[in-house]
């Protein structure tokens, strides 16, 4: 991937204008992490409690903490329907995404699960998964208009196709990707997906390679080491279920279709499509900059 030299100011300016969407001021350490495009390694000449922001950051630091106070709530309620999920054994990882997966969520936020599923059960799995967490009173529908700590059941992706497509690697996947954080896994699914999706070091490449040494020497997620004898035998009940449950769902589904992305492999559905949004949002910082965004935003 051929590009522009990229200088530790540029850099910085990138990181700080991402976040900056967010309302969210970097440490200088996450400054150091979210420098798009080329490793730096030096280290910046402020104080390590000093945040970096385009505003005045004293309201920012603020809204932060008060978002981290709402977010450890929200990690509760994910962290107990995850467990309560694990007794669907098509199911290889469940993470979080969104804000909250950057402690960043707002009180009125719901929270957003990643599912990776065994291939040949994305639809039958996701049947379940909705009944689930229905029976609980917690999913998140399209037509609410309140949603505060609800479940939305964001993304399901198929094992046997863990990387995204190539029209969706850009700078804000690239973000998606490496904060995703796992709340249990079988099998080693999330190194596998992070492998599948090794094209975002060239936008990231100190996330990237942060994340891969928290995997090496600090790897504490819990992994399922149960081993599942039964799993074939689940595996062709859910196959034999899954015609039925996709055209269930797609039925349920033709009314109510917005933003959602269904194929063989993958069912997304965004209320608000965020990629669009966000660009926009990061066009407009980086104007104030003198910066071109396309170049940035699709890393060419």
């Amino acid at each position: 991937m051929k590009r522009m030299q990229w200088t530790y100011s540029d850099a910085t300016a990138l990181a700080v204008a991402y976040a900056d969407i967010f309302d969210y001021p970097l440490t200088e350490e996450e400054l150091i992490r979210w420098m798009p495009f080329k490793k730096f390694i030096h280290h910046l000449t402020a104080d390590g409690a000093a945040y970096y922001s385009l505003r005045s950051v004293r309201g920012l630091i603020a809204v932060r903490k008060k978002r981290a106070a709402w977010s450890s709530g929200k990690w509760i309620r994910a962290a107990r329907i995850a467990r309560l999920l694990r007794v669907i054994p098509t199911i290889r990882l469940v993470g979080v995404t969104g804000g909250l997966a950057m402690n960043n969520a707002k009180q009125e936020d719901d929270i957003d699960l990643f599912f990776v599923v065994s291939s040949g059960t994305l639809w039958a799995t996701r049947f379940l998964v909705t009944i689930i967490v229905e029976i609980f009173g917690i999913r998140r529908k399209p037509a609410d208009t309140t949603f505060a700590d609800k479940i939305c059941l964001n993304m399901f992706m198929s094992e046997r196709a863990l990387a995204l497509p190539q029209k969706e690697r850009d700078m804000f996947a690239a973000h998606e990707v490496l904060q995703m954080v796992p709340l249990w896994e079988r099998d080693g699914t999330y190194r596998k997906f992070l492998r599948a999706n090794q094209w975002v070091k060239d936008f990231l490449p100190n996330a990237w390679e942060e994340k891969c040494r928290m995997l090496n020497v600090e790897y504490r997620m819990k992994r399922s080491k149960k081993r599942e004898n039964l799993f074939g035998i689940w595996h062709l009940a859910f196959g034999i279920l899954e015609p039925l449950a996709r055209v269930v769902q797609l039925w349920y589904m033709k009314k109510r279709r917005t933003n959602e992305i269904v194929s063989g492999s993958v069912i997304r559905f965004h209320p608000r499509d965020a990629r669009v949004w966000v660009k926009q949002a990061l066009a407009r910082r980086l104007g104030r900059l003198n910066i071109p965004l396309d170049k940035i935003f699709y890393g060419r």
